[in-house]
């Protein structure tokens, strides 16, 4: 890639990622301006509601029209009551304010005249000889026996025992269905119907079901997902169905290389978008697109850019220095093959050299196989040696070429009885050298 298509794909990136966070800007700058008009909305309600309750807890006409059977007062009429220095007034006056005579008090038989003295009515009192002859039929006894009575005592103990000691139950005073409870005095009961703090009203219930219920972060604003190891992005926000912040590390599922905290914007079940900051400053987007996941593309900064093509530039594996240039451009020197026990030169003389990072032999040789037939220098052989492929003249075969460590060479051939009729070999291989490999 030239220098123009690596600044060029430089500005295409950089022109993503203004774009990128153009559109972030924008997403951030919308969900603040909707969350302003949400709190100006609930500002405005909750004021208003403060104000309604307000006047409906001044109001003193009876706004729930309260009726006299729900208070317990049926029976009470609508007429105007004495007041209470008034009745006590009138309870104190022995005056008989009302006149009432003795015809209404059941004493219209009763004539005006004096009535016994006190002391003599209670000396006939203390009579207990039944002066009058009275006998209980007289008085209504009739039926009573002459058997031994209660003492007053006993009575008045056995009124006072609160006991129950006539095993009264509550079906029988009607209550059958009351539990034994503590019941709420009417007083706390009251307060519980007029505390606004614990209940809510119908516009109250309405405001929450329409409001937005689902949290980005966490109470404490951190992110709300956390995207460990062993789990799965692409699951977790399919499955959250919502828009949402997150935190991913590198040995999670489907996440970045590195680890990163972003957003995930929810359309649908089928479509989304991921945006992820690395902790390294890198920038990372995911797409979930018909219900297909793209990979995690990384929008290189420009500061990301120009080190890595500083990395790439620097990179001598790869590139070729001038110093290469000019030895390979150069004229290649090559050096006769030193031939040995009987070997001869053929059409061509066997020769040698070393260009660049690589071992070049040509020529054509006579010999017989499984001999050492020459020899180059060990410097100009990679480490351990090597094995080529060499072409056989007059039949059209292939034989093994065997370069030792030490610089010698020998054919290698299946069948070596055959070696007479072999016009010679062709010694046309190059053997590269690997990294490390010295020269």
């Amino acid at each position: 890639m030239s220098n123009s298509q690596i600044l060029g794909q430089l500005k295409q990136n950089n022109i993503q990622i203004n774009n990128l966070k153009d559109q972030f800007y924008r997403t951030e700058s919308h969900m603040s301006d909707h969350e302003k008009r949400l709190n100006d909305k609930v500002d405005d309600f909750m004021e208003k509601q403060n104000f309604d309750l307000k006047m409906h807890t001044l109001n003193t006409e009876n706004p729930h029209h309260v009726t006299k059977e729900q208070v317990g007062l049926s029976n009470l009429l609508n007429e105007e009551q004495a007041t209470k220095e008034d009745f006590n007034i009138h309870l104190n006056d022995r005056e008989n304010p009302h006149s009432v005579t003795k015809s209404q008090v059941g004493l219209s038989k009763v004539d005006n005249i004096q009535q016994a003295a006190k002391t003599d009515f209670d000396a006939h009192l203390e009579d207990k000889d039944n002066p009058h002859g009275v006998t209980k039929a007289q008085i209504g006894l009739s039926a009573v026996t002459n058997d031994v009575q209660a003492k007053k005592a006993d009575f008045d103990k056995h009124t006072s025992d609160t006991s129950n000691p006539h095993k009264v139950t509550a079906e029988q005073v009607g209550l059958g269905n009351v539990e034994n409870i503590q019941q709420a005095a009417k007083s706390d009961f009251d307060d519980h119907i007029n505390d606004t703090n614990v209940h809510i009203s119908k516009s109250d219930r309405d405001r929450w079901d329409a409001a937005q219920l689902s949290k980005i972060t966490k109470d404490n604003g951190s992110v709300l997902i956390n995207v460990s190891q062993g789990v799965d992005f692409q699951s977790v926000a399919i499955g959250q169905r919502k828009t949402f912040t997150f935190y991913t590390a590198e040995t999670g599922i489907n996440t970045p290389p590195v680890p990163t905290r972003g957003m995930y914007l929810y359309s649908s079940s089928t479509y989304g978008e991921a945006t992820a900051f690395g902790n390294d400053g890198s920038l990372w987007r995911k797409s979930l697109s018909s219900g297909v996941w793209s990979d995690w593309i990384n929008y290189e900064t420009e500061q990301g850019s120009i080190k890595r093509l500083a990395a790439h530039s620097d990179n001598t594996d790869i590139h070729v220095t001038k110093d290469d240039k000019d030895r390979w451009n150069g004229t290649v020197k090559y050096a006769n093959i030193m031939l040995k026990n009987g070997a001869a030169v053929g059409t061509r003389t066997p020769i040698y050299a070393k260009w660049g990072a690589l071992l070049v032999l040509r020529g054509h040789v006579r010999t017989d196989p499984e001999i050492i037939f020459g020899s180059i220098p060990s410097s100009m052989v990679p480490a351990g040696g090597a094995v080529a492929t060499v072409s056989l003249s007059g039949t059209g075969g292939t034989a093994n070429l065997v370069i030792y460590d030490n610089g010698d060479l020998k054919i290698k051939y299946p069948d070596p009885a055959d070696s007479s009729k072999l016009g010679g070999y062709y010694i046309d291989v190059v053997v590269g050298f690997q990294k490390g490999d010295t020269a």
